[in-house]
């Protein structure tokens, strides 16, 4: 132990009084190099003495109050200028014996950067992994995160690198990735899998007009016309096992954030409709946008992957192909702007070395948001350097004398067409056995900062690093911003005490009232009238004709001779030229019988229709009695259907050539679908009456049921519930209903002939009876007096009333219309029966069929449509219990963050309790055993025992 240099560490960021093994350090080329100061604080760069010799002496021990003990690398201050290459890389050697010198201290203030290396190679994939899962829980949004973001212009190499850092062949294709943000998580697993999703935070809402200006993209809406959501939502997209899927998935996944008014499932490769019947090219031409602030996310696991997480940003432009896409310039700029602008984000500027620095917009726009301090420069395209050509500026670069970045730079080379392995190996060639004429030898004396290998080392230990130093942080946020979420919660309004027995005591008590209201006993008290009002309405909606005929009236002639004139009746016209006067009754005002117009267009003295029950000559009609509601307003359907003038002439016109005094089927058909017809009209009535009986049952079975939760929104839900599902029964009924009418309506149609022939007797009889006291009135003999009713007459009467029509026709002679009359008796006979059958079918669909049903399923649909039976129960009681729905979305936002923010404690609990013994901290521990690590400049103090 005397030979090892003890000292004190005085760092603001190493403090502690442990004591450690001296160093031994190879020299640093130019030990009195200085950097250009950049205007910016150097970010995790600490400046370190002078070695003891110079670039190319011998090498010396550095005393032990010098060292990186002291400050974290060899970097330069930026105050200081580099005149020489960088500092060679060293190497950590153990000891075989070291482990046992030394205890390891405890850490106790938060980070376990500065604990041994060998640690650090165990925590780094820990800590890598755990701020990957924070990011994809969304918290960076709510709390700043530690995060790698690779900016450039376009044709910078970007896509080369990402794939590189990475570690897999990522897709080059032209226009993948490069219109939305790509946020990738690379993890080391055993078990290779590979998730794509889709966080989105913004919404796509064009102008009307759908053109888009410059003067649109604004400080306050920098990416127009997406506008902020009030909460990010992440889709999950596409799992996949085969990396070779990666390039398509990622181009659909584009398509779909750019499409983003249509649901993501469409574009999903290999399932989704529009991914399956739309070849991608055609697919990525058609989007609605053509830029997104919206971040494809791709998630990689695989047994040699690095740990890491970064996110590559759209490449910057100045010059679009169409000038209406100027407005993308501003868009594309503000996106890179805001990720730059970010206080805990690293930035890696890719820049060519096939064109002049000065040329990387990027780089400008960095250094105007004041971020160099943050960044870390990489030079791209190293094989494409200009041979012979100056070379001094990129020297410079190398040097920290031109563009400065805070973490230094970087060079990578990475040729189109060759596959990971070759690429490895092409970088070794290049940068390490410097086998490559083209490169130059001015370049060799910054091995160490060459090839993506050397750049993921950094960055994963720069990332882990900057994220343990920030956890503390990190933690208090979180926990802030879950308690503000909590007392949020707290205000809303108080659910009961068991939310869960509330709803389902009320859900069972309205299925016990439905049954029991719906039962026939229950029911039919109010449904009892309906079906017999339906069925006289469709009765009383019998075809009517008129049974008088100008030709009743007899023709008598008329003497010459004045003393005959007292001989014939009077009402003679004495107007009429011809000698030939018909014969009427007297005309007195009690008498006067009511006038229409022929279908010849003749007045004509016209009868009341056949069935009046009142006298037509002696008093006035009676007022018409108005059907029941809901049929009131079928009251006068069927009056005046036809004359049995009109008869004689349908039957005239519908017989057939050479076939006279047979009468047509057609006559009958056409008559009765006529007379039928209108039954659609109480039909509709009398199914919209039930649905409203049905609908004020029911509301108050509701009412009565959720009486204690009629403020919540559950009965709003269960009414809304009940309408819909009773309009669905409506329209099943409604088309049973229906097909029934079509089915009348189609044509005459019967087996029950024993009915048939008896109605047609009846109304043969009825019609007869009035058709004969018409012809006794028109001839002057009749009393006015309207038959009376034959169902009313004994059978002695009956054979009677036979008697003396037959007496009276000796007198009017045979009735000219009898073969009419038989038309009118079959078809009012068939609509009789009809009807009646009619009313019997209409009644059984309702009383039989849609009320069974709807005691039967009701409450079991509102169960299943209310949601309470399915996994997520739990949650679906709460938000019925909120007072409104406003409440409950609330509500739902706040426990989804709530459960955000708690898994992302839980994430960084399990982190602390995985370093074991070695908590977060920022303390050494001593005597550590070491392995080889190899460091970069800037980034870890290296030494070697």
């Amino acid at each position: 132990m005397s030979s090892r240099a003890t000292h004190s560490l005085s760092s603001t960021r190493m403090s502690h009084s442990s004591r450690r093994r001296g160093p031994r350090v190879k020299p640093d080329p130019e030990d009195n190099t200085s950097m250009q100061d950049s205007g910016t604080v150097n970010f995790g760069i600490r400046t370190a003495p002078p070695a003891a010799s110079s670039y190319g002496g011998s090498t010396s021990c550095i005393p032990p109050d010098q060292a990186f003990y002291h400050h974290r690398s060899d970097a330069p201050t930026p105050s200081e200028r580099i005149t020489e290459p960088e500092p060679l890389l060293r190497e950590l050697r153990m000891r075989p014996n070291a482990a046992a010198e030394s205890p390891t201290n405890v850490p106790t203030d938060g980070s376990f950067f500065q604990t041994s290396f060998q640690d650090i190679g165990k925590k780094l994939k820990a800590c890598n992994d755990t701020l990957g899962e924070l990011q994809q829980l969304g918290v960076d949004h709510d709390v700043p995160l530690p995060e790698l973001v690779l900016v450039g212009d376009q044709s910078a190499g970007k896509s080369s690198l990402m794939s590189g850092l990475a570690n897999l062949d990522l897709p080059r294709s032209e226009g993948t990735c490069t219109r939305c943000p790509l946020h990738i998580r690379v993890s080391r697993s055993h078990d290779p899998s590979c998730r794509v999703s889709l966080r989105k935070a913004y919404s796509y809402q064009p102008p009307p007009s759908g053109r888009i200006s410059e003067g649109d993209v604004t400080d306050r809406d920098p990416f127009f016309p997406w506008r902020k959501l009030p909460s990010t939502a992440t889709h999950e997209f596409k799992t996949m096992i085969d990396y070779s899927e990666i390039e398509d998935v990622l181009r659909w996944a584009q398509i779909a954030i750019l499409n983003d008014d249509k649901s993501h499932e469409l574009f999903v490769p290999g399932s989704g409709a529009l991914a399956v019947n739309i070849p991608i090219d055609r697919a990525a031409e058609a989007v609605a946008a053509k830029f997104s602030p919206n971040i494809v996310a791709l998630e990689i696991k695989g047994p040699e992957l690095p740990d890491l997480s970064f996110y590559d940003m759209p490449g910057i432009f100045q010059n679009p192909a169409d000038a209406s896409d100027d407005y993308l310039v501003s868009v594309v700029r503000n996106l890179s702007k805001e990720y730059i602008q970010h206080p805990s984000a690293i930035i890696m500027c890719s820049m060519p070395m096939n064109s002049d620095a000065e040329n990387s917009s990027t780089f400008g726009l960095i250094r105007r948001l004041g971020a160099l301090n943050r960044t870390i420069g990489v030079l791209t395209k190293a094989d494409l350097i200009p041979e012979g050509g100056n070379h001094e500026q990129w020297l410079a670069i190398m040097r920290g004398q031109a563009h400065i970045a805070g973490l230094g730079y970087f060079i990578t080379s990475r040729p189109q067409g060759k596959d990971l392995d070759e690429l490895k190996k092409w970088e070794e060639l290049v940068f390490v056995d410097h086998s490559l004429e083209r490169w130059p030898a001015t370049f060799h004396g910054f091995s160490e900062r060459c090839g993506v290998e050397k750049l993921k080392a950094f960055l994963s230990e720069k990332l882990g690093q900057e994220f343990a130093k920030s956890l503390p942080h990190i933690k208090q946020k979180l926990r802030q911003r879950l308690t503000d979420i909590v007392e949020q919660l707290e205000k809303l309004p108080e659910l009961p005490d068991n939310v869960e027995l509330e709803v389902q005591t009320s859900v069972m008590e309205f299925g016990e009232l439905t049954r029991t209201q719906l039962k026939p006993s229950e029911f039919s008290k109010h449904f009892v009238p309906l079906p017999d009002n339906f069925r006289d309405c469709l009765l009383d909606m019998k075809p009517k004709f008129t049974l008088r005929d100008n030709s009743d009236i007899p023709v008598v002639d008329i003497s010459d001779d004045e003393s005959d004139a007292g001989s014939v009746a009077p009402a003679i016209n004495p107007h009429t030229p011809s000698k030939r006067r018909t014969m009427a009754p007297p005309i007195t005002p009690s008498k006067r019988v009511r006038m229409e117009q022929t279908p010849a267009g003749t007045p004509s003295r016209s009868l009341q229709p056949e069935d009046s029950r009142a006298s037509v000559a002696n008093s006035p009609a009676p007022r018409r009695q108005l059907f029941p509601a809901p049929f009131t307003p079928f009251s006068g359907v069927g009056r005046g259907f036809r004359t049995l003038r009109q008869v004689r002439d349908e039957i005239k016109s519908k017989t057939r050539a050479g076939v006279p005094d047979i009468i047509t089927e057609e006559v009958y058909n056409d008559m009765c679908r006529e007379a039928i017809e209108p039954w659609s009209g109480p039909m509709k009535a009398f199914l919209d009456h039930v649905m409203s009986l049905l609908d004020d049952m029911l509301d108050q079975a509701l009412a009565k049921s959720f009486a204690s939760l009629n403020k919540r929104l559950i009965f709003r839900e269960c009414r809304k519930i009940l309408t819909e599902y009773l309009n669905d029964r409506r329209r099943e009924t409604a088309g049973a209903l229906d097909l029934v009418y079509r089915l009348e309506t189609y044509g005459l149609f019967t087996v029950n002939q024993e009915a048939f022939r008896r109605y047609q007797k009846d109304e043969q009889i009825l019609l007869t009876r009035y058709r004969h006291q018409m012809r006794m009135q028109a001839a002057g003999y009749g009393d006015g007096r309207a038959p009376v009713p034959w169902e009313s007459l004994t059978e002695e009467k009956r054979v009677l009333d036979e008697k003396r029509r037959e007496n009276e026709l000796t007198k009017l002679g045979p009735d000219s219309f009898e073969r009419e009359l038989e038309v009118v008796a079959y078809v009012r006979g068939y609509y009789r029966l009809a009807a009646l059958r009619f009313a019997d079918a209409v009644a059984l669909h309702i009383t039989n069929g849609m009320i069974p049903h709807i005691q039967r399923n009701l409450p079991f649909h509102l169960d299943r449509k209310l949601g309470i039976a399915g996994a997520d129960a739990k949650s679906v009681y709460e938000r019925l219990m909120e007072e409104d729905s406003d409440t409950a979305a609330r509500r739902g936002t706040l426990r989804g963050e709530r459960e955000k923010f708690v898994r992302a404690l839980d994430s960084i609990e399990e982190l602390e309790r995985g370093a074991g013994s070695s908590t977060l901290s920022e303390e050494d521990n001593d005597d550590d055993d070491m392995v080889d690590v190899p460091l970069m400049s800037g980034a870890l103090p290296a030494e070697e025992i």
